[in-house]
């Protein structure tokens, strides 16, 4: 997914590609609130990190691309008259940069949240270092693989290294992601329906545009939010449409395997139902696990808002809008194949936000793409280079040890 909510950039639905989370047993083989035990369960093999380099430079250079185009095009729309980085800095409001940075803190608490709610229902123990580290992994190998493809493995890899067995972190995983994709289409839709009707789009560069890739991305995300609820509401129906679906694409050779393809869907839902009965058993953790999907997607969202607020924009009475238009961008840019969409989403915010940003255009997206998307690239590194550090201290403590032994 772009998602991606994940991402949450956004979380583009990944069920049907090849690398989707397919471990999910059967709701007979999950055991009521476990204590987090093997179940007699093989480890799964840690994903595969081939052609790792050539991955780092693509990311490099999409990060590179959007950044020159970012200036690029503000420099257009402001007729070269955008503030330098000190003007900006400058101009920063410091109640505004306090409540920027609650509001990414808040992002990032909430769906670490997520887990734990979703560890308490399903392995019957909340574990919050292990929700913390499941999120950020997820968020960083997200934004780093095309269509946010990479996170959802490492994190059903990493709980297992903690202790859970394979089926119970697939369903924490698998939780959080149908959950994190609803709320995700449902405020997107929502979002964009009524910011059209009120006129968010009036004054904004190309806005024709930014409209017709937002219904497009919203399109393509409602994909297996609305798959799975004709399949769950209406199975007969869903199956004679899935099946038609996919004979067409056979004879535009567009599905190569049918039987493989339908395998694939069916067992999308039936991953649905059966990660989502485990929780649905305990109301409370899935009403609270339900309120911190909505709350991440909206306080995302809402962050380049409090960007503009930080640096001094003129944006009294246009919350709404900013956050309107925030959704066509990341709708419109969710399907693109580049890591966090680098390289288009920044063209795309620096159209859309130029109406509230002003001189401050250039440096309202970039801070905007720090704080949803750079943000967590640091983080996953810093992570990863404190694991290495930290393994190796331990390699040479046991080695210390064992020679003295001896």
């Amino acid at each position: 997914m772009s998602v991606n909510e994940e991402q949450v950039t956004g979380e583009t639905p990944s069920a049907f590609r090849e690398d989707a989370p397919q471990n999910m047993p059967a709701e007979a083989e999950q055991p009521e609130a476990a204590d987090g035990g093997q179940g007699g369960e093989q480890e799964p093999p840690k994903p595969k990190k081939k052609r790792r380099w050539i991955w780092n430079i693509v990311l490099i250079a999409v990060i590179a691309l959007g950044l020159w185009g970012l200036f690029g095009i503000s420099g257009e729309i402001t007729e070269g008259e955008g503030m330098t980085f000190g003007e900006a800095m400058s101009g920063i409001s410091v109640p505004g940069a306090v409540l920027l940075v609650a509001v990414v803190l808040g992002v990032m608490i909430v769906d670490c949240l997520k887990f734990c709610f979703v560890n308490k229902a399903v392995i019957g123990k909340v574990r919050p270092g292990v929700a913390i580290k499941t999120s950020f992994l997820g968020k960083f190998y997200d934004n780093i693989t095309p269509f946010a493809t990479g996170g959802q493995p490492m994190q059903i890899y990493y709980m297992t290294t903690k202790g859970v067995n394979v089926s119970l972190s697939s369903a924490v995983v698998l939780i959080r992601y149908f959950g994190s994709i609803y709320a995700f289409t449902f405020i997107g839709a929502v979002s964009m329906i009524a910011g059209v009707s009120v006129g968010v789009l009036d004054g904004v560069e190309s806005a024709t545009l930014l409209q017709i890739l937002g219904w497009v991305g919203l399109f393509v995300n409602l994909i297996i939010p609305v798959f799975i609820a004709f399949f769950v509401f209406f199975p007969k129906f869903a199956m004679k449409c899935t099946t038609w679906f996919i004979n067409v694409g056979v004879k535009l050779r567009i599905v190569k395997n049918k039987d493989r393809v339908m395998a694939k869907a069916l067992k999308t839902v039936d991953d649905f139902v059966t990660s989502f009965k485990l929780i649905a058993k305990k109301p409370l953790w899935l009403a609270l696990f339900i309120l911190c999907c909505l709350a991440e997607n909206f306080l995302t969202f809402s962050v380049p808002f409090f960007v503009m607020n930080a640096l001094s924009c003129d944006v009294h009475g246009m919350f709404f809008t900013i956050f309107a238009l925030n959704v066509f961008t990341t709708f419109g840019v969710s399907f693109i194949p580049t890591p966090g969409n680098s390289g288009v989403i920044e063209g795309m915010g620096v159209l859309a936000f130029s109406v509230a940003a002003g001189g401050a255009l250039a440096w309202a997206v970039l801070f905007w793409r720090f704080a949803v998307y750079y943000i967590y690239i640091l983080i996953g590194i810093a992570m990863t280079v404190f694991d290495l550090v930290a393994k190796n201290v331990k390699a040479r403590r046991t080695e210390k040890v064992a020679v003295k032994r001896e």
